[in-house]
């Protein structure tokens, strides 16, 4: 069984190489529609959608970065989706209400929620025109208040380029439907499932060539496991990508330890 949609989705490629081609203006605010459409908890769109076309803009953002494996410049159009909780709190304002705690875990996670199913509506939507889209998910580590001039209460969520692809990649290795899909609790795995799960994964290391086995052989990795928990889990990786998460939460006034802010 297949539709246009499922072929869309089972088809989905990260594309890190795109055309100097713009987005068209009628498409791009389709696609904005369309991430507007996406469902969301109590229909309040606990976010906000910032678009970058501007040259400059996307020159300073692509200035900020660390962690990308694309050139941000380069991107005819990036989509930031924030966790926004500052408008809704205008709207409280305006009418008197009572305190609104929207600086606890509930607000945040449920707002971050709403950013990141509308934001795949708009990848969606953008892979349906024959666009390619890229997730860079270091966002949350970006200085989003010297970056857009966010206000309190706001939160970078999530964010994705689009363009026209200049390559079509092919489709990345997923891990097998028995390790990902639960029935009716969680299922702990043994050793030897996991084994099978990242058999294809774990394939990968024969690939590498032997002058770049030789240098990871120097930092004592030895496989593709060994690599990645190393590269992207090491104790200074997540310290350095955690503080600026962590910046973003207080300057934002989000507060997680369970006190709350107003």
């Amino acid at each position: 069984m297949s539709n246009p949609v499922i072929d869309c989705l089972l088809g989905h490629r990260t594309v890190r190489k795109f055309k100097a081609k713009p987005i068209e203006e009628d498409k791009l605010e389709l696609i904005l529609r369309a991430g507007t459409r996406a469902a969301n908890g109590g229909n309040l769109q606990l976010y906000s959608f910032v678009v970058i076309d501007d040259p400059a803009k996307k020159k300073e953002l692509a200035a900020m970065w660390k962690h990308s494996a694309i050139n941000l410049a380069n991107a005819p159009v990036i989509i930031i989706a924030l966790a926004d909780l500052s408008r809704l709190r205008q709207w409280f304002a305006i009418h008197d209400s009572v305190p609104a705690h929207t600086g606890r875990a509930a607000c945040l996670f449920l707002s971050i929620w709403d950013s990141l199913i509308a934001l795949q509506n708009i990848v969606v939507a953008a892979e349906s025109m024959s666009m390619g889209t890229c997730y860079i998910g270091s966002v949350l580590e970006l200085d989003i208040r010297k970056f857009l001039n966010t206000p309190e209460y706001v939160f970078p969520a999530g964010m994705v380029c689009l363009g026209y692809p200049e390559q079509i990649p092919d489709l990345s290795m997923r891990l097998p439907m028995d390790a990902i899909v639960h029935r009716n609790g969680y299922q702990a795995f043994t050793a030897s499932q996991i084994e099978k799960f990242y058999k294809e994964r774990d394939a990968v290391w024969d690939r590498i060539p032997e002058k770049r086995k030789a240098m990871l052989a120097e930092q004592n990795l030895f496989s593709i496991a060994q690599a990645v928990a190393a590269q992207k889990f090491s104790d200074q990786v997540t310290e350095e990508r955690s503080r600026g998460i962590l910046d973003n939460l207080h300057q934002a006034k989000f507060d997680l330890t369970g006190e709350g802010n107003k």
